[in-house]
């Protein structure tokens, strides 16, 4: 016959009293912990793990960020003098280029302290691989060549996400310009609101970003997961704001031992929401 909830814990409690070295290896305490578990997150006797609210990083997590070092080239090549550009000769610093803008686009908290930062890091990256040309042509080329690639599962887990009722909100490290993005990719529509660092002015993993999450989603803490690919600015900065988190670990090499769950994608996401 099977056993209910109630008579399992208590056959817990009975074996523990007489033997709990025993305890620790048996079938029986490995239910009762999980009962315990979904209890305890759930609040109430027999009811499931079920959250209401999914915080979502973005880079990363839902899609990579690219860039044409190819079309770069050719776009500049006009400019570089005695055509020594090549692929090979720009990689390096444009690539150094777009960290530098994800290192410090936090400080630029309008447009046009965005724009004039824009323009000031193409003409460093002109610089250094030795193009001439006007500060309009190498921002607009910079904008042009740089592309924001979805994961395959992406968009389809979104739609279960809205499907199912949860709330989703972006909450990443990114410019003022991450609701743009969201909407270039068509993807506005499955969001709440968006919570990017540089509107917030302080980014993962400090506590203020997830705070100010919590309050636009006017949500507990205990009923939201924070989702993301990074085991510090996402796992430890949602563990330390008393968030459960997932981790996706899309190459299974990440160590993050407070992640609550940790997936390889995010297919098992709705998954976990649900309970």
């Amino acid at each position: 016959m099977r056993r209910s909830w109630y008579q399992i814990l208590r056959e817990c409690l009975r074996w523990r009293r007489t033997a709990r070295f025993i305890l620790m290896r048996s079938p029986v305490i490995e239910r009762c912990l999980k009962w315990r578990d979904l209890v305890t997150h759930s609040g109430g006797a027999g009811a499931r793990v079920r959250y209401d609210d999914v915080f979502l990083d973005v880079d990363g997590t839902l899609l990579w960020v690219d860039l044409d070092v190819e079309g770069y080239v050719e776009d500049l090549a006009p400019y570089s003098g005695n055509g020594g550009l090549t692929t090979e000769s720009a990689a390096g610093p444009v690539w150094g280029s777009l960290r530098r803008h994800i290192q410090e686009n936090i400080g630029y908290r309008t447009e046009e302290e965005l724009e004039e930062f824009k323009r000031r890091n193409a003409r460093m990256t002109a610089a250094e691989i030795g193009v001439d040309a006007p500060v309009e042509v190498l921002a607009e080329v910079a904008q042009r060549r740089i592309s924001f690639q979805p994961y395959a599962e992406s968009e389809s887990v979104l739609v279960r996400l809205k499907k199912m009722g949860a709330k989703v909100y972006a909450v990443s490290n990114w410019d003022i310009e991450l609701v743009k993005v969201l909407d270039d990719l068509g993807w506005s529509g499955y969001f709440d609101d968006v919570i990017a660092s540089a509107v917030v002015g302080v980014e993962k993993p400090a506590g203020e970003i997830f705070e100010e999450a919590l309050r636009v989603g006017n949500v507990s803490r205990d009923r939201v997961v924070h989702v993301g690919n990074d085991p510090v600015t996402d796992i430890e900065g949602a563990s330390r704001a008393g968030i459960d988190s997932v981790l996706v670990d899309r190459r299974g090499t990440v160590e993050a031992p407070r992640a609550t769950y940790v997936i390889p994608d995010l297919n098992g996401l709705p998954a976990i929401i649900e309970g």
